[in-house]
């Protein structure tokens, strides 16, 4: 989770140096060799294809943007990680899951938290494109789930990953800027290596060794580890809006999670 953390004050930091989706491409590219050589191939299709623009090129331009334009990299983070709520809904209108009391209270908290925390420091466009991108994460887990599923998920996060940096490479003029930095291009390099190789490595590793419950319960720390890196990396102090609304967006998520795991455990 640490890996992930760090990854939204880095992004801002090579924000500075590197246009976003500049960015997004030399993420894509470094991470995608090093998954590639990890898995040991390429999982790859029409339906990888979809997955790999919802999951991957959608999610890191709202992301890249996100962080650029929020006050704090660490509130970005929050508001993305209300993935888990918007799921619950998606999952509700298109599968027909009918949510449960614990998830409906979840998402209710979640979202007041998020209204909160963006709403009082200044819900500007960077807060609202976090928003999206959680709201992206959350359509590319759904299509993953509906039919990516069965996919060996390293191949399959190898060739999303490659194949959007592929598809984002003709955008990168777009609001393109670059600085030749050798710490900031170091930084981009960074984020490739420990955020998109890395981290996804480690969280398929603790999904074997801890379970999904646990896995999941561990990663809400991401968002609020964000503000200790923000504050270390970039002397980001956090208004205590941003922590408060962080920590109900988080309880509300929580219990999305802590829900799933109670579905479970019920006898049919």
């Amino acid at each position: 989770m640490l890996v992930w953390s760090s990854a939204y004050p880095l992004i801002k930091i090579a924000l500075n140096y590197v246009s976003p989706i500049l960015l997004a491409v030399i993420r894509l590219v470094t991470g995608g060799i090093i998954l590639t050589v990890y898995g040991g191939g390429l999982s790859y299709g029409k339906k990888e294809m979809i997955g790999g623009l919802i999951n991957v090129a959608l999610f890191m331009l709202f992301l890249n943007f996100g962080v650029m334009l929020s006050v704090n990299p660490a509130l970005s983070a929050t508001l993305i990680y209300t993935q888990p709520i918007f799921l619950v809904i998606l999952s509700a209108v298109f599968l027909g899951k009918k949510p449960t009391i614990l998830q409906l209270l979840g998402t209710i908290i979640a979202i007041s938290g998020a209204i909160y925390s963006a709403g009082i420091t200044g819900f500007n466009l960077g807060s609202i494109l976090s928003l999206i991108g959680g709201l992206i994460w959350a359509i590319g887990t759904l299509y993953y789930q509906v039919f990516l599923i069965e996919k060996d998920i390293i191949k399959l996060n190898s060739f999303m990953a490659l194949f959007s940096a592929l598809f984002l490479l003709p955008f990168t003029p777009i609001n393109f800027y670059f600085k030749f930095n050798i710490s900031g291009i170091l930084v981009a390099v960074i984020i490739g290596i420990t955020a998109q190789a890395i981290g996804f490595i480690a969280w398929f590793s603790s999904i074997k060794q801890l379970g999904p419950f646990l896995s999941s319960s561990l990663s809400l720390l991401v968002p609020a580890m964000s503000y200790l890196f923000s504050f270390i990396m970039l002397g980001e102090v956090p208004t205590f809006q941003q922590l408060l609304g962080t920590a109900i967006v988080l309880l509300g998520v929580f219990l999305t999670i802590i829900s799933q795991k109670i579905n479970r455990a019920l006898p049919r």
